[in-house]
């Protein structure tokens, strides 16, 4: 049952929370192995409205996991007890839906369950990355070089997603500017140019008269609209399930210009950056693809992947393995070469993502002027289509009214 309560610290202060228990004694055990003494509890007689609420929270972003990390690393590395830390750090976390997914791991944790397993059974708000470095940190007793581990990548993978967010938002803008400019001459200017023209008889050249059939299509069949933009995405999500499909979407996305390489250099800054990060932790080489194999969601970097694992567990040595994928370009190929033979391969690796990641950089503050002439370009080809479709009637009929 969904209970609603209120714990007595040892402190004097007051812990309110709510969770499942499956009766009042339970929750008391729970509480004591915390320290904690029970003070009011109530069961909720709506759980549904819980569960409402709980997803209309907003979902928990990558910078509060990283100063998670970060604020339990530095207190566990003060000599402050776990428990204590995840209950002190909890007090101070705004996000509903974090709040309440750390009382549960202090609770799990309370019980005996490990730090690594907490985490898993709370995915949807704790990344996969976390839940690893964590079970990694417990087995070799240094989990807060754990937490900081992830602290750093997450934070990362965080300023990679936003750079590429940036370099997308201006053609977005353009576009959508552009579609609302078309929307207004269509389904505003033209059926009053049309109008007028047919009180003083003025004839109308065809790709007008194309035109106004169109609009009127869509005003009397409007309801297409809808329906053939939900079976559109219907038909892609059906499709997105299938590993072809989505393997070869991203292929098609890799070599679109410009997007593509920025996709790419995102890309390879969070594979080097990751695969940097797990060598120097001390996992093995095939330990940590067979990792990121299942942490990356990119079709096609994990078919890479793949691939390097099938060809160093045929015995070809790592470069051989990165050369067969034909994915890498020289410069990479030469870092890793050079990496495994002298054995700082977690450096190259490390100094491949700091390239990558000045590449991405580079892509999103060229980005516009590169976008430029495509806008440009686009722009103008609507502006001729306007001229020739709506302005050229009007500039006609001035002529005609001048001659006569």
């Amino acid at each position: 049952m969904q209970l609603s309560y209120c714990a007595l610290k040892r402190d004097g202060t007051t812990l309110n929370a709510k969770g499942t228990f499956e009766s009042v004694r339970e929750l008391m055990d729970n509480l004591a192995s915390q320290d904690l003494t029970l003070v009011s509890y109530r069961e909720n007689a709506f759980p549904v409205l819980d569960v409402l609420q709980g997803i209309m929270q907003p979902a928990v972003s990558r910078m509060e996991i990283v100063e998670l990390c970060e604020s339990l690393a530095s207190m566990i590395g003060s000599g402050l007890p776990l428990l204590d830390s995840m209950e002190t750090i909890t007090e101070t976390i705004k996000s509903g839906r974090l709040k309440e997914a750390m009382v549960e791991v202090i609770r799990e944790v309370a019980r005996g369950e490990s730090l690594s397993g907490s985490f898993s059974h709370n995915a949807k708000v704790f990344p996969e990355m976390l839940i690893f470095f964590c079970s990694i940190g417990e087995e070799t007793g240094t989990i807060q070089d754990a937490l900081n581990n992830t602290a750093a990548y997450l934070r990362k993978v965080d300023s990679i997603v936003s750079q590429v967010k940036r370099a997308f938002i201006y053609p977005c803008f353009v576009l959508f500017a552009m579609g609302c400019v078309m929307m207004f001459w269509l389904f505003f200017v033209l059926p009053q140019l049309v109008e007028t023209f047919k009180d003083i008889n003025v004839k109308l050249p065809e790709i007008t008269l194309k035109l106004v059939r169109f609009v009127a299509f869509i005003e009397t069949n409007w309801y297409l609209i809808p329906v053939v933009a939900g079976a559109f995405i219907g038909a892609a999500v059906f499709l997105a399930r299938f590993d072809k499909v989505r393997l070869a979407a991203t292929k098609i996305a890799y070599r679109v210009p410009v997007a593509g390489d920025l996709l790419k250099a995102s890309t390879l800054t969070l594979f080097f950056s990751s695969l940097a990060l797990m060598i120097r932790s001390g996992l093995t080489l095939t330990r940590s693809l067979d990792v990121l194999a299942g942490i990356f969601k990119n079709p096609l970097l994990r078919t890479v992947i793949r691939k390097i694992q099938a060809e160093t567990a045929s015995g070809n040595s790592l470069i051989e393995s990165f050369r067969s994928t034909s994915f890498f370009d020289n410069v990479t190929l030469k870092m890793v070469s050079v990496g495994e033979k002298t054995g700082t391969l977690d450096q190259r690796l490390g100094f491949l993502a700091d390239t990558y990641q000045e590449k991405t950089s580079r892509f999103v503050e060229t980005a516009g002027k590169m976008i430029e002439p495509i806008v440009m370009v686009l722009s103008g080809g609507l502006f001729i289509f306007i001229v020739i479709s709506l302005i050229g009637p009007v500039y006609d009929l001035m002529s005609q009214l001048g001659g006569g």
